[in-house]
């Protein structure tokens, strides 16, 4: 029998899908269900009916999971910061290890493979260095947070929870966000409306790092007249917390809601922070600028490049091709176990903090180009490696880059994604010429949905 949107079920929910919904078989139909865990037994609402699955909000628990836990934080639920809070840490682990497998398997086409065995979070709570915070303008009061959970069925941008207590980050950058929202609040400017183009306050990104250092990025519209009351946020915040190592305030005309400046407009500190990576015995330190992309997770960062050292078991005469280097964290940590490091990245800026970093580490073997890696110039002139790194966006390896890669012919690939999805096509694109070998699921992100791979890939 099909179902029907606002029909009433009752399931069980096998597993978790990738994004944190349960997974539950209704009629030999799967139904996809916010808000179910693995072992629950819950009544459920249909949200969507198609031909071949269906979609549905959890209603009630009729038999709880004994994997359910209490969760720590008032404002699960109504935050959409965590999905799985409510899971028992260990079957988040086990859930995301069985996605990216059946990723690999269904996906990828991959028919012989055993999983290592995924490696957990060092850290289960206040383990993220960066928090991207959102200002929005709603019932006439200005309100700084996270965005809400988006409900089963909806579709657009969820409100921001003014939040007063996160276990995901430090509890200082809870208190620097209080603060900030209290001086916002009181000056009297709106925040940011997309929709309108206007507004003022747009985004609080605050970020520690394992050498203690501490940067806040104000983000805001590019209305210079009240630039002014930026600068009072940045001394406000530098007068309560003098550990704040760097206050940075850009601004930003495009109308797209990434929490990322355009252009400087004002600092109080260093440019920059200072962060470091270890694991078994290997300490790496970058150089970290305002908009970049870094492993919200530093100790987690260890076990996701501990991984990739392990997987590359290198001997020392390689020549490393790490394309999507960003900052250069993987190459730069990877440098000192063979022979050359050669990245590519399409930020310039990113280029220019990982030659930096080469430089603070006293490495003399990397070398870091800008420039796209979609097609053109960049993917004809790429050398000759025996070891290629892949950490690609979410989307995962454009298909001039895949061809590029089939063409060059390194002996082993190295790949690191954030989408079992994506990861699992790019495996298939390349298995023409590549056995999958190896693959481990690294949690960098407890109590959400997201999860690391890192996979061995060898020439046939």
């Amino acid at each position: 029998m099909p179902l029907h949107k606002d029909e009433i079920i009752e399931c069980s929910i096998e597993s978790l899908a990738f994004g944190g919904r349960g997974v539950a078989r209704v009629d030999g139909m799967a139904v996809f269900v916010a808000g179910g865990l693995p072992g629950d037994v819950v009544t459920a609402r249909v949200v969507k009916a198609k031909k071949r699955f269906a979609e549905a909000e959890a209603v009630s628990v009729v038999a709880p999971s004994p994997h359910r836990v209490k969760p720590r934080c008032p404002h699960f639920g109504e935050c959409g910061g965590c999905a799985v809070q409510d899971l028992d840490y260990a079957e988040q682990v086990a859930q995301k290890a069985a996605q990216v497998e059946n990723a690999l398997r269904r996906i990828g086409g991959v028919e012989s493979l055993s999983m290592d065995p995924a490696l957990p979070s060092p850290a289960v709570w206040n383990y993220r260095n960066k928090m991207e915070f959102v200002f929005e303008q709603r019932d006439n009061k200005l309100h700084l947070g996270l965005r809400a959970a988006q409900a089963a069925g909806d579709k657009g941008l969820p409100p921001v929870v003014d939040i007063e207590e996160c276990h995901l980050c430090a509890e200082r950058d809870v208190e620097i966000l209080r603060l900030a929202r209290e001086f916002a609040q009181g000056s009297g400017l709106p925040a940011f409306d997309p929709s309108a183009n206007e507004g003022f306050w747009r985004h609080l990104v605050v970020r520690h790092t394992a050498l203690g250092e501490v940067m806040v990025h104000l983000i805001t519209s590019d209305d210079e007249k009240l630039y002014g009351r930026a600068e009072g946020l940045g001394e406000t915040l530098v007068d309560r917390f003098p550990e704040l190592t760097s206050f940075i305030h850009s601004s930003r005309a495009k109308r797209s809601l990434a929490a990322t400046g355009e252009k400087i407009e004002f600092r109080l500190g260093s440019r920059t922070v200072e962060e470091m990576v270890e694991h078994d015995g290997r300490q790496a330190r970058y150089h970290i600028a305002p908009n970049a992309f870094f492993q919200t997770n530093t100790a987690g960062a260890g076990a996701l490049f501990g991984a990739v050292r392990e997987y590359g078991a290198f001997d020392g005469s390689e020549t490393l091709l790490d394309l999507y280097c960003g900052c250069g964290a993987i190459g730069i940590f990877l440098a000192d176990t063979v022979r050359k490091v050669v990245g590519y990245e399409i930020s310039e800026e990113a280029v220019a903090k990982a030659w930096s970093s080469a430089k603070l580490n006293g490495l003399t073997n990397c070398e870091f180009t800008a420039g796209t890696l979609d097609g053109g110039d960049v993917l004809k002139g790429l050398p000759k490696a025996d070891v290629l790194v892949i950490d690609p966006p979410r989307a995962g390896i454009h298909e001039n880059t895949a061809q590029a890669i089939l063409k060059l012919a390194p002996a082993r690939i190295l790949a690191v994604s954030c989408d079992p999805a994506t990861l699992a096509r790019d495996v298939k694109r390349l298995s023409e010429a590549y056995e999958l070998k190896r693959a481990r699921a690294v949690d960098l992100f407890p109590h959400t949905h997201h999860i690391e791979t890192v996979a061995l890939l060898e020439r046939r």
